[in-house]
């Protein structure tokens, strides 16, 4: 796939589904969030990462275009390459079998999983039903959220099964 086709499909996808485009990000608006959406590319292969930055409008009242980068939560796209196997990179050069119907679908996936149910549901929703991304979350967005404490008590639970610290024994 090359890259200009690549970026047109993901464009016409984010337009279908409520976003508009400025400059390089995609830009989708809600009373609470500011979802932005762009591409990385690689530095070693002819592929991109889809990026998404959740910005907390009453955290940034003042911006109305920022970069993914300023997200309070950031997060990437996933692509399914198999029934097991999900990746966070779009390589172009793939061989894939209907690339262009596999790369559609991996979008509007996304944005279903990613961007709908935080529209309708909020942050919170988002981050307890995912706390993994509580590591993307700025400090400043979980006091907001009130989810700093709970963060920390979820983090020091889950070390001890990540790095396989023995429990002390009372």
């Amino acid at each position: 796939m090359e890259t200009r086709e690549f970026k047109a499909i993901i464009s016409k996808i984010m337009i279908e589904n409520g976003f508009f485009k400025r400059q390089d990000s995609f830009y989708k608006k809600s009373n609470e969030i500011i979802f932005v959406v762009g591409l990385q590319k690689s530095g070693y292969s002819k592929s991109y990462y889809v990026n998404i930055g959740y910005i907390i409008r009453q955290l940034h009242p003042e911006v109305e275009y920022p970069h993914y980068t300023q997200g309070d939560v950031r997060a990437r796209f996933g692509f399914r390459l198999s029934e097991d196997q999900e990746t966070d990179i779009f390589n172009l050069e793939d061989r894939i079998e209907n690339q262009s119907k596999h790369l559609e679908r991996s979008i509007v996936s996304n944005i279903k999983d990613l961007i709908d149910p935080v529209e309708k549901n909020g942050m919170t929703w988002l981050l307890k039903k995912n706390p993994v991304m509580l590591y993307q979350t700025t400090k400043r967005a979980k006091e907001y959220l009130k989810l700093y404490i709970e963060f920390h008590s979820v983090a020091f639970k889950m070390l001890p099964k990540f790095f396989d610290i023995p429990k002390k024994k009372p």
